[in-house]
């Protein structure tokens, strides 16, 4: 029985798909994992791209989907198919924009040989858990329950799952309200059923993974008030009566991913998804899930979209941001990024702006990266010239600010050059 199976539900993203094979395939037929392809796109590209690469790798299985299926449909039944075949201790959905590293391919595998019977990758954790183990399934419930909403959080082990009620839990979670967070729902009554639970939080960094550039806005923007206010609350609430603190995970859910932050609710509103009918429609609901002040959600509510556009002019701390990086980059000659991930794309974006070209970006290992970002050579940290015989270098760590302390702790030498810390001002990108 090999120990894991990576299992990817696509829809019309085959570039995203080839971009996850550059940089994973090799690195996971390496480790013995399999890849189980489950796709309901609407074209043959997906099909096409898999095609391309089944003649060089033997680690890939492939299935095709109607094009309206849910998404979370397709995962039931992928659960279930893989499940059912008996051929791996354990199984981690990952969505099409998610790569794991070597690194974090060695952690993953590495835990799995603990045992547990179900593992979180948390990759904001916000509450800084850190790596923790939970034998009280409450606890992991309260701390890790809003996290396990994204498809890449959870690693499951298959044997603990080997009596699902398939027909039941569709009939209970499948309906309307519940299906677009069933996969949640399908842990959580899985968990319930066992006499003990081993679980773990795991923290994980650009170190373990990376996104995918060709990540694009979620489908589900304009239903994200239905989403996180009615459909979230209503599967938690359905859930077995052995779980206790459902009112705080489900006010955990908008406040810790910032889906229902002020930030949120500001761009929102200047798009016009979020309105006077919203915010009526949960005005007794706001207080449990989300930390913004009622007064401040009708405020907002009944401004004009034109008009909160002013919220989004530049605060005093952006300014200043913008001033001290335009002063960096007039004190060097030849100024890099370091990273190619989020903070990076947004660094690129503002010195755009501010109309400073930088020679290129600095990986710590370019096998896993592009030769190129946004036009610009992309080397690793050795390449990067030297203080001594060039002075005029200044870096840019564009990395959040955990990875920057990891990074200057591991590359010997980076902190004798001149550095600007991206992180200072990570709100501000």
């Amino acid at each position: 029985m090999k120990q894991l199976a990576i299992c990817v539900p696509i829809y019309n993203q085959p570039e995203m798909l080839r971009e996850m094979f550059v940089r994973c395939l090799s690195n996971y037929e390496d480790f013995g994992i399999d890849i189980y392809i489950y796709d309901s796109s609407s074209d043959n590209e997906t099909e096409n791209v898999i095609r391309e690469y089944r003649a060089d790798y033997r680690n890939l299985y492939y299935k095709h989907l109607s094009a309206d299926i849910c998404s979370n449909i397709k995962v039931l039944e992928a659960y279930q198919e893989i499940i059912e075949a008996k051929k791996y201790e354990y199984l981690w959905l990952c969505p099409d924009y998610i790569q794991l590293t070597r690194q974090g391919t060695e952690s993953v595998l590495e835990h799995c040989r603990e045992g547990f019977d179900i593992c979180v990758l948390n990759y904001r954790d916000v509450e800084n858990i850190g790596e923790k183990r939970y034998t009280d399934i409450n606890a992991f419930f309260l701390d890790c329950a809003w996290h396990m909403t994204s498809y890449m959080a959870t690693v499951i082990k298959l044997a603990s799952f080997a009596d699902v009620d398939w027909e039941e839990f569709y009939k209970r979670y499948t309906i309307p309200g519940r299906m677009l967070h069933s996969h949640v729902a399908f842990y959580f009554e899985q968990l319930a059923k066992l006499p003990k639970v081993k679980a773990m939080h795991v923290p994980v960094s650009a170190a373990h993974l990376r996104v995918s550039s060709y990540r694009k806005d979620s489908l589900w923007k304009k239903e994200i008030y239905p989403i996180w206010c009615d459909y979230w609350p209503d599967m938690v609430h359905a859930l077995p009566d052995r779980y206790q603190y459902k009112e705080e995970v489900i006010k955990k859910l908008g406040v810790n991913t910032g889906i229902l932050s002020w930030n949120n609710f500001k761009a929102l509103r200047r798009e016009n998804i979020y309105d006077l009918d919203v915010f009526h429609t949960y005005r007794n609901k706001w207080k449990n899930l989300s930390n913004v002040p009622g007064g401040l959600l009708w405020l907002l509510a009944v401004m004009p979209p034109k008009l909160a556009a002013i919220l989004k002019k530049p605060s005093l701390k952006q300014i200043l941001l913008k001033r001290q990086l335009k002063r960096f980059c007039r004190r060097h000659k030849d100024i890099f990024i370091y990273g190619c991930g989020f903070m990076a794309q947004k660094t690129s974006s503002l010195l755009r702006k501010l109309q400073i070209k930088p020679c290129g970006y600095v990986v710590s290992d370019r096998s896993i990266e592009k030769q190129k970002f946004h036009g610009l050579p992309v080397i690793e940290y050795q390449e990067l010239p030297s203080p001594d015989s060039n002075p005029d270098v200044g870096v840019i760590m564009a990395l959040n600010k955990v990875n920057t302390v990891q990074v200057m702790k591991e590359k010997q030498g980076l902190n004798r050059y001149d550095i600007f810390y991206m992180h200072r001002y990570e709100g501000m990108l």
